[in-house]
């Protein structure tokens, strides 16, 4: 209650009173946009810390895939460099049969067929057929020239086999090595898209954190205004509470205040009517000898206890 209300009229408390009420209603209804602004914050607020969990969880799968991604470049890049060493390796064989190749391609042109036709013809003549000493010595060392060359012959062949083989094996060895180039490039592409993602959702992030923050002082300061008008409520509503009692001690006071009027001016009746020698009544007489209007009252409220107690 304000000090200057101690001794207030009627009208001061009313218009008091009037004004609390007034300012009570405007409180509370600042307090409740306050709340529903809380309300709304608070509910931005869980959506924004929502969206960056799903952003760290994002991030964490694209982050693990770029690991493995970064693992599989890392092997074949080792691959490829086992695989360049063999090509070397390959590279330099051939090059080794190649010059081999060079000197033994006009033997391996000879007909294999027909030195073994020729052999066959040797080896019957001479089974078949009566030869000399010399004839018998110069069939056989004609049949061991035939054999070796027929050796050498099937062994040139052998090389130019394998040559070919082993060019194939190159070709092989090359398209393994344009392969492996292809996946490091694909791999490596793919990291830099999850790096380029992982760099805007790190944005997102970033500008998330600060606005979650920002939320929350902005909660908590609300929230604190909150409180300091439900003091403020409580502390007017307390002020209401003490008006109104005044108020109705006030009019407890101005009501005895009009019983004691009306008890002086019947006092003053009955003294003139004792001066002027009429009788008076029992009531008169109670009138004429109570001190005060208290002492009437508890007599009169005793009398109708007694009235009440007879008639029961």
């Amino acid at each position: 209650m304000q000090p200057g209300l101690a001794g207030a009229s009627e009208k001061e408390i009313l218009d008091r009173m009037t004004e609390l009420r007034e300012e009570i209603k405007r409180l509370k209804e600042k307090r409740y946009s306050l709340i529903e602004e809380v309300r709304s914050l608070r509910q931005e607020r869980r959506s924004l810390i929502e969206r960056a969990r799903l952003l760290r969880d994002q991030l964490r799968q694209l982050r693990e895939k770029r690991r493995k991604l970064v693992e599989e470049v890392r092997s074949l890049r080792q691959q490829r460099r086992e695989l360049l060493e063999k090509l070397r390796s390959t590279v330099n064989e051939l090059e080794q049969q190649r010059k081999i190749a060079a000197e033994l391609r006009p033997l391996a042109r000879r007909s294999i067929n027909a030195i073994r036709r020729r052999i066959e013809e040797l080896e019957w003549r001479q089974q078949t057929q009566i030869l000399t000493p010399e004839q018998e010595k110069e069939i056989v060392d004609e049949i061991v020239r035939l054999e070796a060359l027929l050796q050498k012959t099937l062994e040139a062949r052998q090389v130019l086999q394998e040559l070919a083989e082993k060019r194939a094996e190159l070709m092989g060895l090359r398209l393994q090595l344009r392969s492996y180039g292809e996946e490091i490039r694909s791999r490596s592409e793919r990291i830099s898209r999850i790096d380029e993602r992982i760099n805007e959702l790190r944005q997102e992030l970033d500008k998330l954190s600060p606005r979650i923050d920002e939320l929350t002082k902005t909660i908590d300061e609300k929230s604190k205004e909150i409180d300091r008008l439900r003091e403020e409520i409580n502390s007017k509503v307390q002020e209401l509470r003490q008006l109104s009692q005044q108020l109705k001690n006030l009019y407890t006071g101005m009501e005895k205040e009009r019983l004691l009027q009306i008890y002086a001016e019947r006092k003053r009746q009955v003294e003139e009517k004792l001066k002027r020698g009429e009788p008076l009544t029992l009531e008169e007489l109670r009138l004429l000898y109570a001190s005060q209007l208290e002492e009437l009252e508890e007599e009169g409220n005793e009398g109708r206890e007694e009235d009440t107690s007879a008639g029961g």
